[in-house]
Parts: C-alpha cells; structure tokens; sequence
C-alpha cells in the first residue's frame, strides 16, 4: 500500500522520539531514505516455531492475490492451539511487505520476517501473561516478529515509519498491528551496560 509524503513524515518525527532511540543514527536515516522507494508487492515470512516460510505476493494488478494471502494466513496460525486459523488482515501484509522492502534494501539483500506470534485464540490469549484482553491478535490484524541479525528496535522504527498501526518494542521481537498509531516499549527494555563506578548491588539485590 502507498504511503504518502506527509504521513511518511509524520511517521519519521514519530519514530525518532519513541523508546527506541538507542538504534543507530545512520541505520535510521538509510532506512527512511528506503522507505521512499515504490512499494513492495511480495512478501517473504518464517514461522519460528515449525521452520515453515512462504515467499507470496500480496497484490498484483487486480488487487490482493488471494491464493497466496490463504498461504500467509495459514503461516499466521495458532500454533499452540490446535492450529486455529482466521483471514488475516491483508493490510497488515501490505505493512509487512513495505517493511521488509525498506530493511532489505538498506541489508543489501531480502531479509526474512520471524513471526514469533500471529493469530491467537481466545482460550490462548486468556493464558498469556500480559497479553491484552482485547488483543488484535485475537483478529487477525496483529503479528509479534524478529528479523535474524537485527535488534527488535530495528523492525519498531521501520514500522513507525509508515505510520500505519500499532508499534510495540520488546527486548527479543517487535508486536505490529493494524490498529490505532501507537507506541510503546514492553517486557522490559534490552539490558544496557551498568556505567563504569556505580555501586555493585549485592546478591538480594539482583535475585
């Protein structure tokens, strides 16, 4: 899906203020650069919990091709509940495959996206800790992913980017949605190096 100049811009100032800012200054800047680029029409995903990938288009000329949106779909299922599966929302693939058109483009080649998450069922949600019970997972119009090789914050700011859902950031994946535009940093923050002559806290201090 096209993205136009001034939600792109306005996704930019966004996401360099948001709890990510710890990414690379040039990395940042080569990524908005490529996010200007012609949108991307395939997508190329992974399932991290059964090893199964699919390279599908999302569109063509007449619109979202829809063999390969079921493929999609059926990569995004419950797996951990039965294999439960729904449609998935088509725009969140639109914002998936500009995702990883911009990353690969600053990589120097196509660069997977690890779908931790996708589609979950309600009975799933209810058990998770800290999942939201409204959840846009429970809809399909939600995905928890990691990109091999990068930090989480990496694929959050891509995602800011476009301005176009949701943004969560957590210490091992990214959660984006085609939700309201949002963001936020959850589970924790990736460790940092303590600063060199600050107190050792003692052993009851670090259980």
């Amino acid at each position: 899906m096209p993205v136009s100049r001034r939600n792109l811009l306005a996704g930019l100032a966004g996401a360099c203020t948001l709890p990510w800012t710890g990414l690379d200054p040039a990395y940042a800047r080569a990524l908005s650069d490529a996010a200007w680029r012609a949108p991307v029409t395939r997508l190329w995903m992974k399932r991290e919990q059964t090893g199964e990938q699919v390279s599908a288009i999302v569109r063509g000329p007449a619109g979202y091709h829809a063999p390969d949106h079921h493929m999609l779909s059926w990569l995004m299922r419950d797996v951990k509940d039965g294999n439960a599966a729904v449609w998935i929302d088509p725009r969140l693939f639109d914002l998936l495959a500009d995702i990883q058109g911009a990353m690969s483009a600053v990589h120097g080649g196509v660069v997977p996206l690890v779908v931790t998450s996708g589609y979950r069922t309600p009975d799933h949600n209810s058990r998770l800790e800290g999942a939201a019970r409204a959840s846009l997972h429970l809809n399909g119009r939600a995905a928890d992913l990691k990109v091999p090789g990068y930090d989480s914050r990496a694929l959050a700011f891509a995602g800011a980017l476009y301005a176009r859902g949701g943004v969560g950031v957590y210490p091992t994946f990214c959660h984006l949605d085609t939700g309201a535009v949002r963001a936020w940093a959850g589970g924790g923050t990736p460790a940092r190096q303590p600063a060199t002559g600050t107190p050792l806290p003692t052993t009851s201090q670090i259980r």
